[in-house]
């Protein structure tokens, strides 16, 4: 066997171990992110609430379209 080829596989088992290692880092930080990103945009950490349009719309309230409610039919609603 050549030094060539020899060297040519360390390269190619480094690649691999790397490629491995990307896609578990990748796996673990989406997951987190995601979790975060739910409780920075949620309405009532911010302190809105989550009331339908309408009743928001009467009460001189604002929508704020950024922030989310889980509840269904319901928007973030911050009072004036």
């Amino acid at each position: 066997m050549k030094k060539g080829s020899a060297d040519m596989w360390w390269i190619i088992i480094g690649a691999v171990i790397a490629i491995v290692v990307m896609i578990i880092l990748i796996v673990i930080f989406s997951d987190t992110t995601g979790r975060a990103k739910v409780g920075l945009l949620d309405c009532k950490s911010k302190g809105g609430y989550c009331w339908p349009e309408d009743q928001c719309r009467n009460g001189e309230g604002k929508i704020s379209a950024v922030f989310t409610c889980e509840e269904p039919n319901t928007k973030c609603c911050f009072k004036e």
